[in-house]
């Protein structure tokens, strides 16, 4: 399963996402709506709070592996 990653953003925010992602998707639950945007190609919950605020939840990014290389040993 996908790690979420998930802030919180002021009602400006919101409105900037809103203004630049592609929206899939409303829905009003109770006094909250939930967005289902498409930014940059990646997929985002914006669910924005009665209060003005709004929570913002995507997939994690996977970590990078770490690589080095290796030397190879010294022939004598």
């Amino acid at each position: 399963m996908t790690k979420l990653a998930w802030h919180s953003i002021g009602q400006g925010e919101l409105a900037q996402l809103l203004k630049e992602a592609v929206l899939d998707e409303s829905r009003a639950v109770g006094r909250t709506t939930v967005y289902r945007l498409n930014v940059s190609g990646r997929e985002v919950l914006a669910v924005a709070l009665p209060g003005g605020g709004a929570v913002v939840i995507e997939p994690q990014a996977p970590p990078r592996i770490k690589r080095r290389r290796m030397e190879p040993p010294a022939i004598a």
